[in-house]
């Protein structure tokens, strides 16, 4: 990437007074003018959804689920869902007494919205006060319905699908004393809901960051600094080794592509304050260990990252100064195989703390949420590079479902050029976290007229469920999705 600014703000900083105007005019001098859409991206106007965007979910109709806390006057979550399509935005409010802000959440295998958990009905959103309730959203009849309870209160807790299908939710609490360190287990198949046995209980943060890896374990990558590996098999722990930066509350961490790395960025802890650092873990190797990459040009805490359907981690949002002050407005994108950094295009709308970023479909970025100041209720669309960078290549036709292991054909007129072939699963994020977030890269055979690919082995590689179909050229241009149902 060509550009005037070669500013880094490193490691930790304190932003008070002078620097933070200083980081503020850093941000100012990289312009749009210096360098196009082509190479930068680009960001739409933003526009009004009706809605906080503090839950965003992706749904297999392609449309977006977006949820907060209920409106003054309402019983239940205000919840819109958003269409890329048509800009148009459909009340979808949760119709009876529940609060899902600050909930778990994910797609379970049949395409329904899953949330966990979140915060007692009142006035106070912040207090803590964890519940028992779920509910489940069906995005064919756009409803709501209560779900079975937690076996104990949850506030901030993360749901993970595993290789089997089944919801483990970890973490959060029932109040600002009492927290919450027992496991959940929900099964999709019989609708309901068991703790796991006592071995499986351990205090970790809220919103735990969690992957579920091939081996069939789940990783545990903050935002606490020491890590750990969750066997589901023998509901037991086991240790794996410190970040090198210590905790990374209020940050982030991504499963990238080949399911085996793990990249934690950004955030902040008492004795370093906000960080731009960003360092990664390769658990394929026989004695795993953190080690520093490349930092961010900008420190953040609260940003987003999304995977695009070119394996690369843009990273949105976020800022230095509490949860709303000293926006970073500029995206990056991280590059897994360089482990570089290159500053993209500024949005206009600050999205920190309660924001959210997701990938569409078509292979723009919405994202959405801050609950303060005039944006509130809008989102922005992001289109990468790669929308600016010559003709994408079309998917005719495709399978709506695939077994594990089954050879597959994707029609395409661009079959002789295509370079690669990836399931992306449809993002759900909140309070900086994407959970079940993944990228899988497919085997494939190019032909004249059509694609062969091969499904991921098994449900530890790609949990069953509903994921987003991309084919890449030689460019690195992606086309737009089909939805697959895999497994």
């Amino acid at each position: 990437m060509r550009n005037s600014l070669n500013l880094r703000v490193r490691g930790s900083i304190s932003l008070r007074g002078g620097l933070a105007t200083l980081i503020l005019a850093a941000q100012s001098l990289f312009s749009p003018a210096v360098a196009g859409p082509a190479e930068i991206g680009e960001w739409s106007a933003p526009f009004n959804i009706n809605v906080k965007g503090i839950h965003s979910q992706v749904l297999p109709t392609g449309k977006v689920l977006l949820f907060s806390y209920p409106r003054t006057g309402q019983i239940g979550s205000s919840a819109f869902l958003w269409d890329p399509s048509s800009g148009a935005s459909t009340d979808v409010t949760v119709s009876y007494l529940r609060d899902a802000f600050c909930s778990g959440q994910n797609l379970l295998p049949d395409g329904r919205v899953f949330a966990t958990g979140g915060h007692l009905p009142g006035p106070n959103h912040e207090d803590a006060a964890g519940v028992y309730e779920t509910d489940i959203f069906d995005p064919i009849t756009q409803s709501w319905s209560s779900g079975p309870s937690l076996t104990e209160g949850r506030w901030y807790p993360t749901n993970l699908e595993l290789g089997d299908g089944r919801v483990l939710i970890f973490s959060g609490q029932e109040n600002k004393t009492t927290h919450t360190p027992t496991v959940d287990s929900y099964d999709p198949a019989t609708n309901t809901i068991t703790q796991l046995p006592e071995t499986a209980t351990k205090w970790i943060q809220l919103y735990p960051h969690l992957d579920l890896l091939p081996s069939g374990k789940v990783f545990l990558s903050g935002p606490q600094k020491g890590t750990q590996l969750f066997n589901p098999a023998t509901n037991t722990w086991s240790w794996v080794g410190n970040m090198q930066f210590g905790g990374r509350s209020n940050g982030n961490s991504v499963l990238l592509p080949g399911l085996n790395r793990v990249l934690a960025l950004g955030g902040n802890n008492a004795t370093a304050g906000v960080t731009s650092t960003a360092e990664i873990i390769d658990l394929s190797a026989s004695r795993p260990k953190w080690r520093f990459t490349a930092p961010m040009n900008f420190a953040r805490r609260h940003p987003n990252t999304v995977l695009l359907p070119n394996g690369k981690a843009l990273v949105v949002g976020g800022g230095t100064s509490g949860l709303y002050g000293s926006p970073v407005m500029h995206a990056e994108l991280f590059d897994p195989v360089t482990e570089t950094w290159s500053l993209m295009a500024p949005q206009t709308a600050p999205r920190i703390y309660h924001s959210t970023a997701v990938l569409l479909p078509d292979g723009r970025v919405l994202s959405a949420g801050m609950d303060s100041g005039t944006y509130q209720f809008t989102a922005e669309l992001y289109s990468p590079p790669y929308l600016f960078s010559g003709p994408r290549p079309s998917i005719a036709s495709a399978p709506f479902t695939v077994g594990y292991g089954a050879p597959f054909e994707i029609v395409t007129p661009d079959a002789s050029d295509i370079t690669r072939v990836a399931l992306i699963k449809p993002g759900g994020t909140t309070h900086s976290i994407s959970m079940d977030q993944r990228y899988v890269d497919l085997s494939f055979t190019p032909g004249q007229e059509a694609v062969t690919a091969t499904a991921p082995p098994n449900g530890n590689h790609a949990p069953p469920g509903w994921y987003m179909l991309f084919i890449l050229n030689s460019s690195g241009i992606p086309s737009v999705a089909s939805w697959v149902h895999v497994g």
